[in-house]
């Protein structure tokens, strides 16, 4: 079965613009932010962004002093007096393109002209076009109703910003029988028609399923997915992925994944995420269960921690030592340990961002939580063979890297006085880049007396890959994480800018290394930059994109360590 994500899906720019204003609101203050009416037609988005305080009212009580919001397909005339006089403040998040129509209506009504509507009658934006109409105005949704149109001198109409194109050319076409002279405006937005267009040409080109991602109420999604029942093809309109089975794309040879404007990123990721998985679960019963495998080594970090076993050997390596094992071993089981802690302490931030891996960490938890724990025990056994300071400081480190994600260290940073300090806690990436660093390269190296440059440019490089690393991964849950309320780099400064970032720190570890290991006089060890060139295209390549399936692009950070397990491994440093 071939997966197509259609070219014009999710946000579109005012709802984009709407959210990501709200988004900024919500995290500069704790006041509870009001919104007349659904911020935008994603059930899925305004339940959590009601939970980080922004409160859907419909109705204007009780708005005196409170800050208010204007949803993004507008209000009526009157009611928007109404907020401007009696709120504090107030951000008007109505579409760009909705504003314009409204405008046209009010400069053409002013003018004598009798107003006509193509939209749905009970359509919030219909609703609030037409109180722009002091004129008159009459709203068709087919052209059965032509004949209900009053006469009058002149007319004008124009459409829903989320109408169907070949609805409005013919209600148009009908008009324009009876008053030749009326004036149209085709106020259809550019977003609803590519969104229309990509389902037909989809169609054209031998899809044979329609899964259309988006709320129920969306008008401009329900069109989508009434446009797969006109053309003949099996069509599911969801909201989430959970309403996706496998029995229902037995025999599909192609399907299609469109969007409506309201739905996030992150729902499309996951639905792409759970077609892919039940595209393998119909295929060859070998190719399912690679699938399965590889799955389960990287989001149990299993893999993760078999590349921090031989980290361990590089650095210790490269700084002129003999590998050794034990050290080696005592990294894997560290991280192991970390990565699986933290997994299961933010599980609800995987509920949204990654439900699959959610799933899987909920059905291996009997399994995982034991190993971890075990493995943290052997550590200790292992340790207690060295310096009691080397046991006590891998000891803290694990206790940080434990504790760090629990409830009461989050409400204890909260009152550190310094806001650098405060943000440089809630940039989780950098802090798990310096644990990481700690646990694999410092103390290792520390516990055989190593000292110096090499010292200093090892921990570099090692912590510039594993921050690269990081960041590839924010970008890929970026949208996610901002509508949460998750603070990593990419959802704080956006993914072009990171971007940015990830390059100067490639370019930051390269220099020194490459330095270190000419004086060496070791330049075989320069094939060990292949890794952070790796990682740099793909900082050129990922935040190009707007959505992922997931699983694919994790493979694709991850596959740096088995670039450089490989190249370990032909060196002999094991």
């Amino acid at each position: 079965m071939k997966i197509e994500l259609a070219c014009h899906s999710g946000f579109c720019m005012g709802v984009r613009d709407a959210v990501l204003r709200i988004v900024r609101e919500l995290n500069r203050t704790d006041e509870e932010i009001l919104v007349y009416g659904p911020l935008i037609h994603n059930p899925q988005t305004t339940a959590i962004l009601e939970t980080r305080g922004l409160r859907t009212v419909n109705d204007l009580e009780g708005i005196e002093g409170k800050t208010i919001a204007i949803r993004t397909h507008g209000i009526t005339a009157d009611k928007l007096r109404e907020i401007k006089g009696r709120s504090t403040r107030y951000y008007n998040l109505t579409c760009p393109k909705v504003s314009r129509v409204q405008g046209i209506i009010r400069k053409y009504s002013g003018n004598g002209y009798y107003t006509i509507i193509v939209g749905d009658h009970d359509h919030a934006e219909v609703l609030g076009l037409k109180s722009y109409a002091r004129a008159g105005v009459t709203v068709v949704s087919s052209a059965s109703e032509i004949g209900a149109i009053p006469e009058a001198k002149n007319y004008l109409v124009v459409s829903q910003t989320t109408q169907d194109a070949d609805r409005f050319d013919e209600i148009v076409t009908g008009i324009r029988a009876r008053r030749p002279d009326i004036t149209v405006f085709n106020t259809i937005c550019e977003s609803t028609h590519n969104r229309q267009a990509d389902v037909t040409e989809g169609v054209k080109a031998g899809a044979d399923a329609l899964v259309v991602v988006g709320g129920r109420k969306s008008a401009n999604t329900q069109r989508l997915a009434q446009m797969g029942h006109e053309y003949g093809i099996r069509t599911f309109h969801v909201e989430t992925e959970d309403e996706l089975s496998h029995e229902d794309f037995r025999g599909v040879r192609k399907v299609l994944v469109t969007a409506g404007a309201s739905t996030p990123g992150w729902i499309i990721n996951n639905v792409m995420e759970r077609l892919y998985d039940i595209r393998f679960r119909n295929s060859f019963i070998l190719v399912h269960l690679f699938i399965k495998l590889l799955q389960f080594v990287l989001r149990t970090s299993i893999f993760s921690a078999v590349a921090a076993y031989f980290i361990t050997a590089f650095a210790q390596s490269n700084a002129g030592y003999a590998p050794d094992r034990r050290l080696c071993l005592v990294s894997m089981l560290y991280i192991f340990s970390m990565y699986t802690v933290n997994n299961f302490l933010e599980m609800q931030w995987l509920l949204v961002r990654n439900p699959v891996k959610y799933a899987l960490l909920k059905r291996f938890r009997f399994l995982l939580i034991p190993l971890a724990a075990a493995a943290l025990g052997a550590c200790g056994l292992i340790l207690a063979r060295y310096q009691p300071w080397i046991m006590a400081a891998y000891g803290f480190s694990a206790l940080m890297g434990t504790v760090y994600s629990t409830g009461l260290i989050k409400k204890a940073v909260q009152w550190i006085p310094f806001r650098l300090a405060r943000l440089a806690y809630s940039e989780k990436n950098i802090i798990s880049s310096v644990g990481w660093t700690i646990a694999a390269v410092l103390l290792p190296l520390l516990s055989r007396g190593a000292a110096g440059d090499g010292m200093l440019v090892l921990n570099a490089y090692v912590f510039s890959m594993i921050l690269m690393r990081y960041l590839l991964l924010d970008i890929i849950a970026s949208q996610g994480d901002l509508i949460l309320g998750r603070q990593t780099l990419p959802a704080t400064i956006g993914p072009h800018r990171t971007k940015v970032i990830g390059l100067v720190v490639m370019a930051a570890a390269s220099i020194p290394y490459a330095a270190f290991t000419m004086t060496r006089g070791a330049p075989i060890d320069l094939v060990f930059l292949a890794g952070l060139a790796y990682m740099g295209c793909l900082f050129v390549h990922i935040p190009s994109r707007s959505y992922f399936f997931a699983l694919k692009y994790e493979f694709l950070v991850d596959f740096n360590f088995v670039l450089f397990i490989a190249l370990c491994l032909l060196k002999g440093i094991y």
